[in-house]
């Protein structure tokens, strides 16, 4: 008699929060359940409870078991699958939004080092369980899941190692910081640099490391998940919405906007509930 069990939610709707839930859940696989090879949108959290299983990434394959986790990043080619005679349970959230790479730079995680062993297994066992109960399609329940997702990013902060790269990330921070905290001006990669004391060239070198992206691409998107806000909850003309998140011309706005979200402004708010 099979035991498997699966309790998922994926929202509908993604609201523009900088950071939001795609999806969260906990499953117990069949064995050599898998999914994959493919890629997701979004950075994707599992926590192995229970039995064991495989992931791979970026030509690197792992094999993980209680205590483990694994971390998969957007637009990355991935595959994981169960083991056929001790299939895994698992805890899985997947999440994305401007302040995502910001908050996961200060975490163990990183492209060098994709799954790890969680100390504190329990608790974050539970953290995901607090995202899946909060779950709900509405505004006030995307606002609650969020902030379980960033109590859980708190608790796997809390365990992060000290490293040799540690002060490229804080660079990386205090670029991002500055940048987030500035975007509707007209601030530049300069201006970030010279605020976290370093040169731009040193400033790119660590947001390559914490963001895999240049600090231009960064404000860039940062500014687009705000303007993609604006578009959808206020009545701001599209020219008042590229001048209120830092774009000085609204056709490079919309080039730029379209370029990110796939669509113009415009579409983009004619399809907003």
């Amino acid at each position: 008699m099979s035991h498997d069990f699966k309790y998922s939610f994926k929202a509908a709707d993604r609201a523009e929060l900088s950071l939001v839930v795609y999806n969260a859940g906990f499953q117990k696989c069949p064995p050599a359940y898998g999914w994959g090879p493919g890629v997701r949108d979004h950075c994707l959290l599992h926590y192995v409870v229970s039995g064991r299983g495989r992931y791979e990434a970026e030509g690197r394959t792992f094999v993980l078991g209680p205590g483990d986790a694994f971390l998969a990043w957007p637009d990355t080619p991935i595959y994981y699958r169960a083991d056929e005679e001790d299939p895994w349970e698992y805890y899985w959230v997947g999440f994305s939004g401007p302040s995502a790479p910001l908050l996961l730079a200060q975490t163990p995680f990183s492209r060098k080092a994709p799954v790890l062993h969680i100390a504190a297994g329990e608790r974050l066992r539970q953290a995901l369980l607090d995202i899946y109960k909060a779950r709900g399609g509405d505004y006030p329940s995307a606002v609650r899941m969020a902030g379980y997702l960033q109590a859980m990013l708190g608790l796997l902060m809390e365990s992060t190692p000290k490293r040799g790269r540690e002060a490229l990330w804080d660079y990386a921070r205090q670029g991002a910081a500055f940048l987030q905290q500035n975007y509707s001006r007209a601030v530049s990669v300069e201006d970030a640099a010279r605020q976290a004391g370093i040169s731009r060239s040193y400033l790119y070198r660590a947001f390559q490391s914490a963001f895999g992206c240049s600090p231009s691409t960064y404000l860039t998107r940062f500014r687009i998940q705000r303007a993609a806000q604006l578009l959808r909850h206020s009545t701001l003309s599209i020219g008042a919405v590229a001048t209120s998140v830092g774009f000085e011309d609204p056709f490079y706005f919309s080039r730029a906007f379209r370029r990110e979200m796939g669509e113009t402004p415009t579409h983009y708010r004619q399809k907003a509930p």
